[in-house]
């Protein structure tokens, strides 16, 4: 079982880079590593890099409600590093409770970070459990210290409307109306339990979720079984689209051969919604259908928003499978794509730039067949369809992506690896490197699985999970690299010494890292949430 919540914080000379980790069912008190769990006993790089200081654990996650600020800070530009950018770990703190049963699991835990105030956070993950609207509870939850303590928003976002939510929950906050900030909040909803026609659905608030706006339910699209909904909002006070909302989901119109990209945006603060649709990349001759998922956005500092998928190319998608590639016959390419899109906040039209292929995946049995990885009794699913890293450069409008690929041992290399590439030119062209690879430990070696990508002044944060390459017992870890020099060179970290057994994580949707997401602070700051199972 899983839960979600602990944070680390990353210290950045000069400057601070907090890194927060959510993780799904960690205690936020000491706890006895049980023998199912492992410390990380590998010899990790230290300089130029500063050594990781785990700091003693916060208190329990508070529950008890609090009130927003009456103020809020004006929205400034991010400060600059220093040269000497180093990092280290702080301190943790758990999001969720201990799960008391696969029932009670939590996962996919989303960031979304206070547009002027880096104490600000908020969380939203799945919770599935009692009490909750068709048993399943896109539970959001709020901290003013950082991090360091939590507690729930005193209204659910579905609140009473009797429809029921997904899976995949999704939150940003941005600028609100009067200078105020709003959370908002989508996911896929169905009228009622155990209806499969889910649409896109959103809503916000201006109060921490102490209450609501109406459901808004896009009727635009039919109604389908899939979703996977994103939501981003433009906060950089220079953009000419200040304050734009943006969000995109996957749907099927009658007749299609793959998913369609609905793209929405509202310049009104989420009241209206104007909407477009993004093209898949050109597939290769003879591979006319084709499957995309883990839509990303990224807001441009320039105006307009950065779109980005995983897509791979077939001679035939299959409806009543749509998770299915179809065998190595039936897969023509495999790739991650990204197009941008201008919008104009007064006409509301759209302009929608072409869909150029980032990078391609490796073709393996793994990312064919979405076999599970080696060693974890059938919990992981290494396929990087699920998710990839991408952002903006906030000060340069420079393009990074990260991507995650898994395959057969070969060489001395471990099984998984990820890539990173960078764009001087809005997606056209890109150059790549690939990150260095986990130290190894116990005589083997551990893939990179499942990158978040935060890009800013002076350096670019990537997030990930170390896993054991080995056949019975793989345990999972948590890490991050970070670059000074555009992406070319890299030294990389552990988060925490704790690691958790893979096999452990029964019930859980796909394993840790399905929906993770890595923000930014005001201050420029990182937050990571992500979930694990170190307390199953």
């Amino acid at each position: 079982m899983t839960a979600a919540g602990t944070r680390a914080t990353l210290v950045v000379r000069g400057c601070v880079l907090a890194l927060a980790l959510i993780v799904a069912g960690c205690s936020p008190t000491p706890t006895p590593i049980s023998p199912a769990n492992a410390r990380d006993g590998a010899s990790w790089p230290g300089p130029p890099m500063a050594p990781v200081v785990a700091a003693a654990p916060s208190p329990a996650p508070s529950s008890s409600a609090s009130t927003p600020p009456s103020a809020e800070p004006a929205p400034t530009a991010e400060p600059a590093p220093t040269a000497d950018l180093e990092v280290s770990v702080i301190h943790e703190s758990a999001v969720s409770h201990i799960p008391t049963s696969v029932d009670d699991r939590a996962w996919e835990p989303v960031v979304a970070t206070h547009p002027t105030d880096p104490d600000r956070l908020a969380v939203v993950y799945q919770h599935r459990g009692p009490g909750a609207a068709c048993r399943l509870n896109p539970n959001v939850r709020i901290s003013h210290d950082g991090g360091r303590t939590w507690r729930s928003t005193r209204r659910s976002p579905t609140g009473r409307s009797g429809r029921g939510a997904s899976l995949h929950a999704a939150i940003a906050w941005g600028p609100g109306p009067n200078g105020k900030s709003r959370l908002y909040w989508t996911n896929m909803t169905v009228p009622r339990c155990g209806d499969s026609r889910f649409s896109l659905t959103t809503t916000f608030s201006d109060d921490e979720g102490a209450t609501w706006s109406k459901l808004r339910v896009e009727r635009r699209t039919p109604p389908w079984v899939g979703g996977f909904p994103e939501i981003a909002v433009d906060r950089d006070p220079a953009s000419p689209d200040y304050g734009t909302v943006y969000v995109g989901y996957n749907w099927v119109a009658r007749g299609a051969r793959g998913p369609g990209f609905r793209l929405l945006a509202s310049a009104d603060f989420g009241r209206t919604w104007s909407s477009t649709e993004i093209a898949p990349a050109r597939s290769p001759r003879g591979y006319r259908d084709w499957w995309r998922i883990a839509y990303r956005l990224r807001p441009d500092p320039h105006g307009g928003v950065y779109a980005s998928w995983y897509q791979a190319d077939l001679r035939r998608w299959d409806r009543t499978r749509i998770l299915s590639k179809g065998g190595a016959a039936n897969v023509g390419r495999l790739a991650v794509v990204v197009a941008r899109v201008d919008f104009d906040p007064k006409a509301k039209t759209f302009d929608v730039g072409p869909s150029r292929i980032a990078t391609t995946v490796k073709e393996t049995s793994f990312t064919l067949g979405g076999l599970s990885a080696s060693g974890t009794a059938g919990n992981i699913r290494s396929d990087p369809m699920w998710l990839h890293g991408i952002d903006v450069d906030p000060a340069t409008g420079r393009l990074y992506v990260a991507v995650a690929g898994y395959g057969s041992a070969a060489d001395g290399r471990p099984r998984g690896t990820i890539r990173v590439g960078r764009s001087d030119d809005g997606g056209k062209t890109w150059s790549f490197a690939t990150l260095p690879a986990a130290p190894d430990a116990g005589g083997h070696h551990r893939s990179s699985i499942r990158p978040n990508l935060v890009a800013s002044a002076g350096y670019v944060l990537i997030t990930f999970h170390t896993l054991d390459d080995v056949h019975s017992g793989a345990r999972i870890g948590a890490a991050f690299a970070v670059s000074r020099d555009l992406g070319v060179t890299w030294q990389i970290q552990r988060i925490s010494k704790e690691r958790w057994r893979a096999e452990n994580l029964g019930g859980v949707v796909n394993g840790m890292g399905l929906r993770e997401r890595a923000e930014r602070l005001a201050n420029g700051d990182v937050f990571w949430s992500y979930g694990d199972g170190f307390y199953s």
